[in-house]
């Protein structure tokens, strides 16, 4: 890349992915329908359940879901553009990359799916699966910090609370069955983590902070289509919720009953779909989220330009007004 090409290239997120045996304009239909809901709703984190073969390091179980919430974005410059959206979609969205940047996009992390024979082809797998147990244990520490606050515990119980009571942690198997349990004072429970936590920063904040690299971890071979280093090629970044607060106030939230509605009715088919996440099925739209950094934040604030087919872009300019440029495409 040259420099005199530097200032062409944009973050680019084109949609929708045309479906097998759909019309282009049905496709270009959805797309509208997909940008109206972005301009009233803001923009929608998408669920995703990513597997990881951990089958070569893992004692118990072959493989490791995590779920993943998030929009992607693409660098690119406009002459690579059209050859992006015949696979993304025929409506791209343009982005300044210093301003997306600013509202939290981050590029996603590759991790190299490991090799037969190869121990050493593992690691990076092995650190997604370490993060994994690694955000579990913070978050186990800090429900044992809540669990063994009196004061806390009255809330939770609607009752007065003992500094002295005993508190019985439990360990269960797959099955549900308790497997081990252990009485302990709360007291001596709180001085253990007062200790642990001693000028650090508060276990559910570095709980939050691997939930956000969990959402970045992505293969960087698209094994679907036997393309090694596929999706690497595909330079992606994102915005995503992860269970991070800014201010004490999370950056997504759940969508209303209507919300969810309208977006059943664009993709009733992809949205109503159910995927397996901690062992229990999920309709898809149940766990999307709003991007919702700060009060007031308005999406469209960042959309510079949109490229569209030239067909629609009378329809496009009715849904966004006459803020964002609109550019044709044959």
């Amino acid at each position: 890349m040259s420099n005199d090409d530097t200032p062409s290239r944009r973050f680019f997120h084109s949609f929708p992915r045309p479906k097998k045996d759909e019309s282009e304009d049905a496709t270009l239909d959805r797309g509208l329908s997909i940008l109206t809901l972005m301009k009233q709703v803001g923009l929608v984190l998408a669920p995703e359940v990513v597997i990881w073969d951990i089958s070569a390091f893992s004692l118990g179980a072959k493989q490791l879901s995590i779920l993943q919430r998030r929009v992607s974005f693409t660098e690119l410059s406009v002459t690579e553009l059209a050859e992006h959206s015949a696979i993304f979609g025929p409506i791209s969205l343009s982005f300044d990359i210093a301003k997306l940047r600013g509202a939290g996009a981050t590029p996603v992390i590759y991790v190299l799916q490991g090799t037969a024979g190869s121990p050493l082809s593992q690691v990076a797998t092995f650190c997604v699966h370490g993060a994994h147990h690694t955000k579990y244990v913070l978050s186990q520490l800090h429900e044992l910090k809540e669990v063994s606050d009196p004061a806390r515990l009255a809330q939770r119980l609607m009752t007065p609370v003992s500094p002295n009571c005993e508190i019985t942690l439990r360990n269960t198997g797959p099955a549900g069955n308790v497997v081990a349990e252990y009485k302990v004072k709360a007291l001596d429970v709180q001085h253990v983590l007062q200790y642990v936590g001693f000028n650090n920063i508060p276990f559910d904040h570095s709980s939050g902070i691997l939930g956000f690299f969990l959402d970045m971890f992505y293969p960087a071979d698209n094994t679907y289509k036997s393309d090694q280093l596929g999706y690497y090629r595909q330079r992606e970044w994102r915005l995503t919720a992860s269970n991070v607060n800014l201010n004490g106030r999370p950056i997504g939230r759940k969508l209303s009953s209507g919300e969810i509605a309208k977006l059943e009715k664009i993709d009733r088919e992809f949205w109503r779909r159910e995927i397996v996440v901690d062992g229990a099925e999920h309709r898809r739209s149940d766990l999307a989220l709003v991007y919702d950094p700060m009060p007031g934040w308005d999406f469209f604030d960042l959309v510079e330009e949109i490229f569209a087919p030239q067909r629609a872009t009378d329809r496009v300019r009715a849904i966004v007004g006459d803020r964002v440029t609109i550019h044709p495409r044959s």
